[in-house]
């Protein structure tokens, strides 16, 4: 017997979000699923829509799913809030008094997050950034065993980043075990993103013996990197005004001194170039071509042994 419930969560001047709940009879962890933490990251919301409607079947645990976490941002197709600018992804564990995004990551985090076992944060690069298929966990050892090392790696992506250090305001920084998962986006809707996304969280369900196994369908091999993920911060920057032109994509992997991209004025003139410091795997580059001193254009991972 599977109880099945759907509520609504009123969270302040941002309105709120739906969450659908999934019940085994049997005791067991309880695991979180977030999509549209980003509103313009829509894989990531019809996802979490899909594995919400068809009412997984749990042998054992729960299941809490939030479709659209962000909804102002949703309505806007945006990164960030269009109430007061806010980035959801920014302000965990949010603020009952602060402005609306904070109030939403505050009833996300006291009534949806706190207390979960693990925590699957479905994101894609969005409108800004070429980004590969990926799962992204924090532990400063790579020889370290988690439940996070483990969901990541059983989620199937192309590549598995390991992140050094805690991110303060993350999603992921107020769940003890969290993983978040990116994959090529840019404002468009790709179906087969969607069904790896859905398959992935099966994978980890299965791996934590919460559903049935019955698929013959295993994780590939994923390449395995470190490094900081913080896209704000842990990314090359650029020094002129102009045009970025790219000359790689995200998930290539580059050796030191190769061109990375371009920054050209209108006329072509080339202004500046991009170089690899060293070998490494593209996991976030510019999409956009405009760029202004300062502007943060490639993120690099390295091989992580």
């Amino acid at each position: 017997m599977i109880n099945h419930t759907q509520r609504r969560v009123r969270a302040g001047a941002a309105g709120g979000f739906d969450v659908w709940t999934a019940e085994a009879t049997t005791r067991g962890p309880h695991v979180v699923v977030l999509g549209g933490i980003h509103g313009d990251e829509t894989q990531g919301v019809l996802a979490a829509g899909r594995l919400a409607a068809n009412a997984t079947v749990l042998t054992r645990g729960s299941i809490s799913i939030v479709p659209i976490a962000h909804e102002a941002a949703y309505r806007a197709d945006s990164r960030t809030s269009t109430i007061d600018g806010g980035n959801l992804a920014r302000v965990f564990p949010g603020d009952p008094n602060g402005g609306a995004t904070e109030q939403i990551a505050h009833h996300l985090f006291t009534e949806v997050l706190d207390g979960a076992d693990l925590l699957i944060d479905l994101h894609t690069s969005g409108q800004g950034y070429d980004m590969p298929f990926l799962a992204g966990y924090q532990a400063d050892i790579a020889s370290a065993d988690s439940l996070a090392k483990q969901a990541a790696f059983a989620f199937g992506a192309e590549f598995v980043w390991r992140h050094p250090g805690r991110s303060e305001g993350r999603t992921v920084s107020v769940v003890d075990q969290a993983i978040y998962v990116e994959c090529p986006g840019g404002g468009s809707m790709s179906p087969a993103s969607v069904d790896a996304y859905v398959a992935g969280v099966q994978r980890v369900l299965a791996m934590m013996n919460m559903v049935a196994d019955t698929s013959s369908d295993t994780a590939r091999a994923a390449i395995r990197v470190t490094g900081g993920g913080d896209l704000d911060h842990d990314m090359m920057s650029v020094q002129h005004a102009g045009l970025f032109l790219t000359d790689v994509v995200g998930g290539a992997k580059v050796h030191a001194g190769q061109l990375l991209g371009t920054v050209v004025a209108t006329s072509g003139q080339v202004l500046e170039e991009v170089i690899a410091p060293n070998e490494a795997w593209v996991m976030a580059i510019k999409r956009r071509p405009p760029v202004v001193p300062d502007d943060l254009v490639v993120c690099l991972a390295t091989t992580d042994n």
